[in-house]
């Protein structure tokens, strides 16, 4: 495991931010010359647009707009983060690239901000940091749209905006504890735990919004004329991470190999591993999910990079190229085997499927495949229950495959069910030994390795 001390974390932390700083401001001037757009007006158009499923940020804003967007909701989250003084794990780097990438297909700077209110308002309420719930409101964004929805649906903005931040409000207070009791369902077998609640909390919205006629029209909105432009930043990125985790590791790949064999079941990447690894590791599964839409000719496009971004971001908390590519195969498997799925689906399943990861992982490569086939079947169906208004569609639908797979998984394939046992019991040791204060976290690799 790398050590980030002294000049290497210094070098490592100040290489990175300087590299993306200088790309993002070249990028503007880039798509200012070359595109002609008003990154202003773009981003304008961008915070006042409905963004139920599915609104490309890229053709609402441009790509100037689209990526300023993006970039000011990174840059509140990772200020956030600072100011409370949250560490960064796995799942905080998970948080912080997947609302990135939502930010090209549904977020945008303005319709989050009333769910992160409710989350404050919530931690006063219960008493507790607004620290240790903060990732959990970031992901609960998922539901950012019916903010938007509700505040320009109609032409009197006052007071549709008002009920569109109470409701933002409202959904910020009780995510919380909805996520919680939800992981039950699935058991952490589905990466998008914050996507399955929001399914059923969305459902459940709608089905309001509905009785008093308040009906959300349906929208399919994707461009196409980016696609080599977004390509190149994805590459550059990508070996970035690649380049620096490489630099951090001690100049090396030493470990990788450990890392790829890991379950991915409530894996933390830079606890067990270190950040060289977990770098090293985003960087490669940001190219290996750049190659899934090019297999199949699909240009990309704002949800498609949003589920590009969500796998980096998973890449440090669960998913491997060995766990995921038996859900890739098994999406691709139902695409081409049925007849109403088109090349987009496909790939759009495919990449957010991968939050299944966990069950290849565990219960192995043959039933990793069956749970990929098994998602696309239900996530072209279940949208229609929460109006498009839930961005994580397909981390509903994976909760649900997750819980209707696992007790039949146990029935059938005993070896690996012997197997889960086992990890359950061998993290319950390190836990205790941690609570004890007889190991750090930083050190329980080790610990797994002697129980």
């Amino acid at each position: 495991m790398d050590n980030l001390k002294g000049k290497r974390k210094f070098y490592a932390y100040e290489l990175s931010i300087l590299l993306i700083l200088i790309f993002f401001i070249s990028f503007f001037i880039y798509t200012r010359i070359v595109y002609e757009e008003n990154i202003l007006i773009g981003l304008k158009k961008i915070m006042e647009s409905q963004s139920i499923l599915i609104t490309d940020f890229l053709v609402v804003g441009g790509i100037s707009g689209g990526f300023l967007n993006a970039f000011l909701i990174l840059l509140l989250n990772f200020s956030i983060i600072k100011i409370l003084k949250i560490k960064i794990s796995g799942i905080v780097l998970a948080s912080l690239f997947t609302v990135f990438g939502f930010s090209f297909f549904g977020k945008n700077i303005l319709n989050i901000l009333p769910i992160y209110i409710g989350g404050i308002i919530y931690s006063k309420y219960e008493g507790i940091p607004f620290r240790d719930i903060f990732i959990r409101v970031s992901f609960a964004t998922a539901l950012a749209p019916f903010i938007s929805e509700i505040a320009f649906s109609t032409n009197s903005f006052e007071f549709s905006y008002i009920n569109g931040i109470l409701f933002g409000t409202f959904i910020g207070f009780i995510i919380s504890p909805l996520a919680k009791k939800m992981k039950s369902f699935h058991e952490g077998y589905n990466l998008y735990n914050m996507g399955f609640t929001a399914g059923i909390l969305g459902t459940v919205l709608n089905s309001i919004l509905k009785s008093y006629g308040f009906n959300v029209a349906s929208r399919k909105i994707l461009s196409t004329e980016y696609d080599h432009t977004i390509k190149l930043i994805c590459c550059f990125i990508f070996s970035i991470f690649i380049i620096v985790g490489f630099f951090v590791n001690d100049s090396s790949f030493k470990g990788y190999k450990a890392l790829t064999k890991d379950n991915g079941l409530e894996s933390d990447f830079i606890n067990n591993y270190g950040y060289g690894l977990t770098f090293i590791n985003m960087g490669i599964m940001g190219f290996i999910s750049l190659l899934f839409p090019m297999l199949f000719r699909e240009p990309l496009n704002g949800p498609i990079l949003a589920g590009i971004f969500t796998i980096v971001g998973f890449s440090a908390h669960g998913k491997t190229y060995l766990n995921t590519i038996p859900i890739l195969i098994g999406v691709a498997f139902a695409g081409f085997s049925g007849t109403n799925f088109n090349s987009f689906t496909i790939v759009l399943s495919g990449l957010f499927g991968t939050s299944l990861a966990p069950i290849s992982g565990v219960f192995g490569i043959f039933w990793g495949i069956v749970a990929g086939w098994l998602h696309l079947t239900v996530v072209t169906t279940i949208g229609s229950i929460h109006g498009g208004l839930n961005l994580y569609n397909n981390g509903f639908s994976a909760g649900i495959v997750a819980g209707f797979m696992l007790p039949i998984l146990r029935t059938l394939n005993e070896r690996a069910a012997k197997k889960e046992l086992a990890f359950f019991k061998k993290r319950k040791e390190i836990i205790k030994l941690i609570n004890n204060k007889r190991v750090k976290p930083n050190e329980f690799k080790n610990i797994e390795d002697k129980l």
